[in-house]
């Protein structure tokens, strides 16, 4: 057993745990790892490695196993990550969290310098700010695949450089068109799950209180998105608006009489998308028209909301179609 998983089964049998160390599977290949706690016991398809990041479950081929991420050190950002898209993980500082039967063990808060961390070269970031406008502009219209890449990078809102390095790394992940049925779907899984501690926070211009129904621009020519709950009301009663425009004016929280002090229930966002060709949203004023149904999807799942989780899912069957079939 390596220094990581010495580590990591000192860590979890200080708490009862008992770890069975990663073996190949003789059916499918796959890693796996065992924990029993009593009677309990789980089988995971493990990434392992000293210095993994969200990427890397983006790269991993899919299983029917729960995944367990297990690396030196996992940063408040990528357990994020990891929680939204379901993903169990512990690192050797003792974060973690891993959850079956009866079983609940949530680590969080360990400083990284419990730890050495290994120097490893670095992989490229599937959820970059940049690259995850790519994934989202891919996502909203799927036509963009067969696209010119300066379409694409039009779409996106980002160089021709960004969208053709994105697009050559999904197809590499096993993203790319004429893959999988449900490719489309584990990759919207993954960058929902990055977009609250990834792209939101760099296109997040400022949050008010206020009024949330009716929001108007300040101009006519202004664009301006609804968005998570806000864009679903149909679905649910919003409490929250999530507006994207594309530049703050500063006049904007003044026409709609909203405050900057408080506890916040609006947020506004950059747009930075451009729809395809013959795909332009028709312009609003009273009721401004709902952002790309990815993004409204992204921003439903960011709360911990389970009644905002479920008109998520119904949200992203009516625009998506149901679940493939196994």
């Amino acid at each position: 057993m390596d220094d990581l998983w010495r580590r990591i089964g000192e860590l979890l049998g200080s708490r009862g745990i008992r770890l069975k160390p990663p073996a190949r599977t003789a059916s499918s290949g796959e890693r796996v790892v065992v924990l029993r706690r009593g009677r309990a016991r789980q089988t995971f398809r493990v990434l392992n490695g000293p210095a993994l990041t969200f990427s890397d479950v983006a790269r991993a081929p899919s299983s029917e196993l729960p995944t367990l991420f297990a690396t030196t050190y996992v940063s408040r950002r990528t357990a994020q990550a990891l929680r939204k898209a379901g993903i169990q993980y512990i690192d050797a500082a003792g974060n973690a969290w891993i959850d079956f039967a009866d079983l609940l063990l949530d680590v969080q808060g360990r400083p990284r310098d419990e730890v050495p961390v290994a120097r490893v070269p670095s992989t490229e970031n599937l959820f970059s700010a940049g690259r995850s406008k790519v994934v989202m502009a891919l996502l909203a219209w799927p036509q963009l695949w067969e696209a010119p890449r300066r379409d694409v990078a039009s779409a996106a809102g980002v160089s021709l450089g960004t969208a053709q390095a994105t697009m050559a790394l999904l197809d590499e992940a096993g993203y790319g068109p004429g893959r999988s049925p449900g490719a489309a779907r584990a990759l919207l899984d993954l960058w929902s799950a990055a977009f609250p501690s990834g792209l939101a926070r760099r296109l997040a211009f400022a949050e008010y209180r206020g009024g949330i129904e009716h929001p108007r621009p300040v101009d006519t020519g202004q664009r301006m998105f609804r968005s998570g709950e806000s864009a679903v009301p149909d679905l649910l009663r919003p409490v929250r608006l999530t507006l994207y425009v594309d530049d703050l004016d500063p006049m904007l929280p003044v026409t709609n009489r909203w405050r900057s002090d408080g506890p916040p229930n609006i947020t506004v966002r950059r747009a930075f998308w451009r729809p395809p060709a013959g795909l332009e949203e028709a312009a609003g004023v009273d009721d401004p028209p709902v952002a790309p149904w990815p993004l409204v999807y992204a921003d439903l799942m960011a709360t911990d909301d389970p009644r905002v989780h479920a008109a998520a899912q119904e949200w992203r069957q009516r625009s998506a179609g149901p679940d493939p079939s196994p």
